[in-house]
């Protein structure tokens, strides 16, 4: 869902990107996708952002130094690679545009994981297996998150 927040969890890179590594992030949305705005802004997170112009609303890809995996091999979503960041911002974009994503904070998680799982859909045909896998596993921890995080509510 479009906002303020990451939509990439901690753990992720946060070293300043080069000219090449951001170059290499650009290409990469472009090669999946020339539709949606994107901008690299250095002290930023990953996200999907809304901004209201004079006529209408814009959703644009903002991308930090946190699109890159951190060092976390046991975490999914630490691991996502670029690519496959790239891929679960630009599912963002289109829930966003279709009106698919899910309003509410208390349904980030299911939306996250929604996206993650969109982005496999939408655009495995750019994305190795490996990329896929860790998609799918990065929606299962969004839902694992969301089930720990509401288990007091619904056992009462």
């Amino acid at each position: 869902m479009p906002g303020d927040h990451s939509s990439l969890l901690a753990g992720r890179n946060v070293a300043p990107l080069t000219d090449e590594e951001a170059r290499r992030v650009a290409n990469t949305f472009l090669g999946m996708d020339r539709q949606v705005n994107f901008r690299y802004e250095p002290a930023e997170v990953t996200r999907c952002r809304l901004y209201q112009n004079e006529a209408e609303t814009i959703c644009e890809i903002v991308f930090g130094p946190d699109i890159y995996p951190g060092a976390n091999v046991i975490d999914p979503n630490s691991s996502l690679s670029m690519a496959g960041a790239v891929a679960h911002e630009l599912s963002h974009y289109h829930r966003w545009n279709d009106k698919t994503e899910l309003a509410g904070t208390h349904l980030v998680e299911i939306d996250e994981a929604l996206t993650s799982l969109d982005a496999v859909q939408r655009y495995y045909h750019h994305l190795t297996e490996h990329q896929i896998r860790q998609l799918v596993l990065d929606a299962m921890q969004r839902l694992q998150l969301f089930a720990r995080k509401h288990l007091n509510e619904f056992s009462k």
